[in-house]
């Protein structure tokens, strides 16, 4: 009959609290509970489920799919000269991962991002080229101008959702780089990964061409410095020597020296006469000056062609026939293009007469140093000359070191390679990588099964309504007298409670008789003593004064002398329940005593039983908490105690007012009215909370669940009269 609690006696309940509900729960649970609870709310998981699922399949119809592609690159740390393969070499060990770390960086940086975008022209691709955002929409809708996005604006759009769509990531420790695109298109994403890894390499390689054509051209300006050094030097050394000719012809002892010296000059003379002949020949031969250039030369033969062309010349000027002009501007052009190729053909022999000129007097030169070296020289011309002769030759080794280096420079330019390629070109993938549906589905039906049990358990212990029994158990910490099924008031009927008369094997008298043995057997009242039932509830209209009178009555007809005292004296309600309009009510008698003692218009009996009724008459117009402090009030229970097996006591709500907490104190028994479905369970805890701090300690508490719609109890469904309500 009653639902048990580990704690029976409420002032266990006292020093539990309502904080620590949440304890309790957790303390006394066990699976079999767990999984009543779950039970009984499946249909609230279930909506929950399916919500989350109708959620996730909406999601999945509404998106669109988003396809990945991915490329392999592998990163060669070693250093590479394909015009000396055996140079190259790795460092290995932190310098290579290190390496591979930094080519990661460059492929994510948005230099090699906006060079692939260039390359494909996204800024026109409707899927990465820039549109319209959701503001910019709504602004448009409300008639707001917006500045349209031009130039750099436009491509930084475009730039953005492009590098949002890739992803680079190093596959663990190795040397491959994962290049990944994303698009709404299968061949796209391809083509966005191959593009962005080819661009990348492209780019590596004009870097290194760059940087060799950087340091070439450096090079070239020290390579003109160390030719005018060596040319300084060279100059130097020859200057010396000629400035002393005589007297290191004198100290080397040699006639060679002398008829070398002789040589030279005749070469030298000779050499600038050379010079000057190859001067006017260009020079004439730029200005196409074909008699200077026969003049120079002193070719007669030259100088016949020219005479020709001046004699064409002038028959071309004085000709008028069409025909004979024409003969002759070919015959011109004949001779202009004979000249020119027999200029340039002795311009030539000119340049070429002029640089063995150049050769043999460096020649001559080095053989007058050897001759004058190989002579008997004194101590200090010697130390003279070779301080010359070291510079020049220092001169010259630099020379040749940096016009080598500047070669080599040039050809790696040609023949540079990157230091990453392609090992794995990405395919068109078949399955879209976003959203994946088993997935969504999955994580959709697990996350809505932990939000519904969640709720679940929420419902259950913290918010809502209380629909069960087991849960009204669960979430306060005292037992449950019993649980009042809901039924409808008939026909002529003042209120339900006139079941328990008019239909006493109803399940609805049933239910009240169950209250009544758990009342009887909890409290142990001494034989012949009164017992005080207070019926409260948190709120009004939970159905504790239909409660109270069909309690009373199910008293009466068990025979005991029994009391119903409406104390909620700030709006009473027994007297409409049972078709009564008392003259005065039990407020005035507490507030009047000597002035309606002698009266008893407050009093009357229950036309159904024999239950004691005392009444009140309307709401009271001022405070009643003094009232039900008064003695005037003590010394009405303790006379009722003296006349009466049960009296009960029909309270206000515990929440609204305070009145029900004063009269705590005076019941042996209380009960705690809970609507199906109505109240919440942060209330209820509430109200207990202020329950706890009038009853006392000895007190036994019970909940009662009111209008339970709940399936029928055994009794409905196996006892119950077929004509009861």
């Amino acid at each position: 009959m009653v639902k048990q609690h580990p704690q029976h006696q409420f002032g266990g309940a006292e020093k539990i609290g309502v904080s620590n509900s949440a304890q309790q729960v957790g303390e006394y649970l066990d699976l079999r509970d767990l999984v009543v609870v779950l039970y009984r709310k499946i249909w609230l998981i279930a909506g929950i489920v399916a919500g989350f699922l109708a959620v996730a399949a909406t999601f999945l119809v509404l998106t669109t799919p988003q396809f990945t592609a991915t490329a392999l690159l592998l990163v060669d740390p070693s250093q590479k000269n394909l015009l000396n393969p055996d140079e190259g070499f790795s460092q290995g060990g932190m310098s290579d991962a290190a390496r591979v770390e930094s080519e990661v960086e460059i492929l994510r940086s948005g230099t090699v991002s906006l060079a692939t975008v260039e390359r494909l022209d996204l800024v026109t691709d409707p899927e990465f080229g820039p549109s319209l955002g959701l503001f910019e929409k709504l602004g448009l809708a409300f008639g707001r101008n917006e500045n349209p996005a031009v130039g750099t604006d436009l491509l930084s759009q475009t730039l953005d959702r492009f590098m949002a769509a890739t992803e680079i990531r190093r596959r663990g420790q190795t040397h491959l780089i994962a290049v990944s695109a994303t698009s709404e298109s299968a061949t796209k994403a391809a083509l966005l990964a191959n593009t962005l890894a080819q661009t990348y390499i492209g780019l590596q390689i004009e870097a290194k061409v760059n940087m060799s054509m950087a340091a070439r051209d450096l090079l070239l300006a020290q390579i003109e410095q160390a030719r005018e050094s060596l040319a300084q030097s060279e100059d130097a050394l020859d200057f010396y020597v000629e400035q002393n000719l005589e007297r290191l012809s004198r100290e080397a002892g040699g006639i060679d020296i002398e008829q070398l010296r002789s040589e030279l000059e005749d070469l030298r003379s000779l050499q600038v006469q050379s010079t000057a002949q190859r001067q006017a020949l260009s020079s004439a031969y730029q200005q196409r000056d074909w008699a200077q250039i026969a003049q120079v030369l002193e070719d007669n033969a030259l100088a016949n062609l020219v005479g020709q062309r001046e004699a064409l010349i002038a028959r071309l000027n004085t000709s008028t026939e069409t025909t004979t002009r024409v003969d002759l501007q070919q015959e011109l052009e004949r001779l202009d293009a004979l000249l020119d190729a027999e200029a340039a053909t002795n311009l030539q022999s000119a340049k070429l007469d002029v640089d063995n000129l150049n050769a043999e007097v460096r020649s001559k030169q080095g053989a007058l140093r050897s001759a004058i070296f190989d002579g008997n020289l004194s101590s200090a011309t010697l130390a003279e000359l070779y301080d010359l002769q070291q510079k020049a030759d220092i001169a010259q080794r630099q020379y040749k070191n940096l016009l080598s280096r500047a070669r080599d420079l040039d050809a790696q330019s040609l023949v540079q390679m990157a230091d990453s390629r392609i090992v794995s070109e990405a395919l068109p993938p078949r399955q879209p990588s976003f959203p994946k549906k088993a997935m969504v589905l999955s994580f959709a039906f697990v996350l809505a099964l932990g939000v519904g049990v969640s709720a679940a358990f929420l419902s259950e212990f913290y918010f809502g309504g209380i629909t069960s029994v087991a849960q009204l158990a669960n979430v306060l910490p005292i037992p449950v007298g019993g649980a009042i099924p809901k039924v409808e008031q008939q026909v002529g009927h003042f209120s339900v409670a006139d079941t328990v008369i008019q239909a006493p094997l109803s399940p609805y008298a049933e239910s009240v008789r169950q209250l009544r043995a758990s009342i009887d057997l909890g409290v142990l009242t001494p034989k012949g003593k009164c017992t005080v039932v207070m019926v409260t509830s948190a709120f009004p209209s939970e159905g504790k004064s239909s409660l109270a009178l069909a309690l009373a009555r199910t008293y009466a007809v068990a025979g005991k002398s029994t009391l119903l005292v409406d104390t909620d004296l700030r709006k009473p309600s027994l007297h409409q329940y049972l078709g009564l309009t008392p003259q005065t009510g039990f407020f005035d008698y507490l507030r009047y005593p000597e002035k309606l003692a002698a009266q008893s218009g407050f009093y009357d009996t229950d036309t159904l039983s024999k239950v004691g009724v005392v009444l009140g008459r309307g709401r009271a117009d001022v405070p009643t908490d003094q009232l039900l402090q008064s003695a005037i009030f003590e010394r009405f229970l303790d006379k009722a105690r003296e006349a009466m097996d049960v009296i009960i006591l029909d309270t206000s709500p515990l929440l609204p007012v305070v009145d029900a907490i004063y009269i705590a104190r005076h019941a042996d028994v209380v009960l705690n009215c809970v609507r199906y479905g109505g109240t919440g369970q942060t209330n209820l805890r509430e109200a207990l909370d202020r329950l706890a701090r009038g009853v006392q300690p000895s007190t036994p508490v019970y909940s009662v669940l009111t209008h339970n719609r709940s399936r029928g109890s055994d009794y409905e469904n196996t006892y119950a009269h077929p004509g009861g309500v």
